[in-house]
């Protein structure tokens, strides 16, 4: 399975919204969390991966709820 990035962010309430968007579309959702906890998540970033087959849908679904 290929999968594609397609969105991150280091504001944890957007990317939960955009999670919560995408499950409700029906397209299923990973995050990868990349903050460094040494410094209470000060750097870095929370990436969203789906599978690459979904990506067009799932870019459109969060530019319309001016996530992207």
């Amino acid at each position: 399975m290929e999968v594609a990035k397609v969105f991150f962010s280091v504001d944890e309430l957007k990317v939960m919204s955009a999670m919560h968007l995408l499950k409700e579309a029906g397209i299923m959702a990973g995050t990868i969390d990349k903050r460094d906890s040494a410094h209470s998540g000060a750097f870095g970033k929370i990436e969203i991966y789906i599978q690459a087959t979904e990506e067009t849908q799932a870019r459109e679904i969060l530019k319309k709820a001016e996530i992207l």
